[in-house]
């Protein structure tokens, strides 16, 4: 059974009848009658009652023909999803994140990103760094958003993020508008868990630097560690693109020798997969988001910002 069998059933049903029927297809009378019976011996049900010189559907085929007629809503539907396609107005994207960012940067852009192309859904996943590369080369993620340097895959720079040292503002150092990593040898720190690349930023500064830093707590949760902070519990070590009410805390970036302690969010994808012109056009208005609403912007400016590579 092709679709034009169901188109022929539904107009025959529509016009009343084959001649009134075959007139609107522009086909012949004869050939119109000859699809329809062949239709019917392959269903193996009459769909007309033939019986004092008209055409009337039976119950098989009122049945039949609502069915019909959702198959041919569904394969036009489908043939204007492909057209779409094909232009590159309509599909799903792929995007891993990593917590943080997904809390910090996304939020806001998909929302415009949803206003301006309705026909594109955005499907997120939740990963860590590495993994999240490994899903892109995989085939799992279209794109991914975390650092560079993941050699084989393309990317694009997004926005600068730093380590920051969060604190009371009686703190002795609250004052100070960048702190050395060597400012906090003797200092109660509190440290994200090993896995987030800010704590791994920080441990390699301090294995250059010889020091052997006060730890109070690791946690996986930068908020909890704000709220210690915020009552002078000691130092919390966090990125600069963490959301948090700075009202009532001191956020000052750390650098080691005057080079910050940070690097830049990017964008990636795997440029030996093909990516449809809308995926493209995610990247570039991710990244122009980003230029101008990245979060954690008034924290890297000046010579912080200046000392993490653009390119």
């Amino acid at each position: 059974m092709e679709l034009r069998h169901l188109r022929y059933f539904s107009a025959v049903a529509d016009a009343g009848g084959v001649s009134r029927a075959a007139a609107r297809l522009n086909i012949s009378q004869p050939a119109l009658s000859r699809q329809i019976r062949d239709l019917e011996t392959e269903l193996g049900v009459s769909l007309f009652d033939r019986r004092g010189g008209r055409l009337r559907l039976t119950g098989e085929g009122e049945d039949l023909l609502n069915r019909g007629r959702q198959l041919l809503t569904g394969a036009e539907s489908f043939r204007e999803r492909a057209g779409a396609l094909r232009a590159g107005d309509a599909g799903i994207i792929r995007v891993g994140v990593a917590p943080l960012t997904l809390e910090s940067l996304l939020p806001p852009f998909l929302v415009r990103h949803q206003r301006r192309h309705p026909r594109v859904e955005v499907r997120l996943a939740e990963d860590s760094p590495d993994r999240l590369w490994a899903r892109v080369e995989r085939g799992d993620l279209n794109l991914a958003v975390s650092f560079p340097g993941h050699e084989g895959l393309g990317s694009r720079l997004l926005f600068p993020l730093c380590a920051l040292g969060v604190m009371s503002r009686e703190h002795r150092l609250s004052r100070q508008t960048t702190l050395d990593v060597s400012d906090l040898s003797q200092e109660r720190l509190l440290l994200l868990g090993r896995q987030f690349l800010t704590r791994q930023w920080f441990d390699r500064a301090c294995q250059r630097a010889h020091l052997r830093p006060k730890v109070l707590l690791e946690s996986a949760a930068p908020h909890a560690l704000i709220a210690l902070a915020r009552v002078g519990y000691g130092i919390a070590i966090i990125p600069s693109h963490t959301q948090f009410d700075r009202h009532h805390v001191r956020a000052v970036p750390l650098a080691q020798r005057g080079a910050a302690l940070g690097a830049w969010a990017a964008i990636a994808w795997d440029p030996h997969r093909f990516q449809p012109p809308f995926v493209e056009r995610f990247v570039e208005e991710l990244a122009t988001y980003s230029r101008h609403f990245y979060p954690g912007k008034g924290l890297t400016r000046g010579r912080i910002l200046a000392s993490v590579p653009t390119k």
